[in-house]
């Protein structure tokens, strides 16, 4: 009967080593797995941050300008009703699309229009500053429009038409005939069956990992909407009528260590130390202001 063979010290030598060949390889394989999942998961979440502000943009942007004056001097000037002191926020601003820095950050004023479902009866001339009554088909938004001249710093107080070029100041709403009463900086003519819009304005800027906007109309503040936005650069120009912006956008998770050392493509501007402990991407958009 033979005895049974046992292994050499060399052979289990040399098993050991390929375990551990094969084993390392795969902790190191599944190290780069890991980090690609991690990569992947921060690349992901900045894009979706992105994709959400610009989305936050869109409407305002695409109905910029709608019915009020493209030039500084004619949009400022729009907003003042003779025999009124005061007048809208709006009216200090440069025109119906604008970037302002205030302390260092950028900020984007947008003044748009939101369509409603009713026209103009019949065209209408409308003189500098004397009150005049239109009559609409549709049913008036009443409740969106505030009237009388105690709001005329309120934009609620403000409606505008398409083809007019000019806002419009609301006196009063008579409800049971469907008409409103109007005032305007300066004569302007209302086309029989231009649609009335409603006046509304923006303000939007990032500032600590946030982007806010802040509503003009309603006067309620800066609300941060976006999470995880570094920063943003907007870029108007009113020859062409073309408004850029570019955001840097946060990965979900804050590293220990700096892993941003370079500015990633699009991004000409500076980038925080807080910022480069994530992954930064940035994005860009471009739109036209047809209006």
């Amino acid at each position: 009967m033979k005895k049974g063979r046992a292994f050499t010290l060399t052979e289990l030598l040399i098993v050991a080593v390929i375990v551990a060949i094969v084993g390392g390889a795969g902790v190191s394989l599944l190290y780069v797995f890991l980090q690609h999942e991690e990569l992947v998961k921060d690349t992901t979440v900045a894009h979706q941050r992105g994709e959400t502000v610009m989305a936050v943009l869109e409407r305002p942007l695409l109905h910029a300008g709608l019915g009020v004056p493209d030039d500084k001097a004619g949009f400022q000037s729009a907003f003042k009703i003779g025999g009124y002191s005061l007048y809208p926020e709006v009216a200090s601003w440069d025109g119906p699309v604008s970037v302002k820095n205030i302390s260092l950050i950028e900020r984007l004023r947008v003044v748009y229009v939101v369509s409603t479902y009713c026209a103009a009866e019949e065209s209408c001339d409308v003189t500098s500053g004397d009150p005049v009554e239109v009559s609409f088909e549709g049913e008036l938004p009443s409740g969106q429009i505030l009237a009388g001249g105690g709001n005329i710093r309120n934009l609620k107080s403000w409606v505008a038409f398409p083809a007019s070029k000019l806002p419009f100041f609301v006196e009063g709403i008579v409800v049971h005939s469907n008409k409103i009463k109007f005032r305007a900086s300066r004569h302007v003519f209302i086309a029989q069956y231009d649609r009335l819009c409603l006046v509304r304005a923006i303000e939007v800027y990032a500032y600590s990992g946030f982007f806010y906007v802040e509503d003009v109309t309603a006067g309620s503040g800066r609300q941060p909407v976006v999470e995880g936005i570094a920063s943003a650069k907007f870029e108007y120009d009113n020859d062409k009528g073309t408004l850029a912006v570019t955001l840097l956008c946060r990965g979900a998770k804050r590293y220990d260590r700096e892993v941003t050392t370079e500015n990633p493509p699009l991004w000409e501007g500076e980038i925080s130390d807080e910022d480069r402990h994530y992954r930064l991407i940035a994005m860009r958009k471009i739109w036209r202001v047809r209006n």
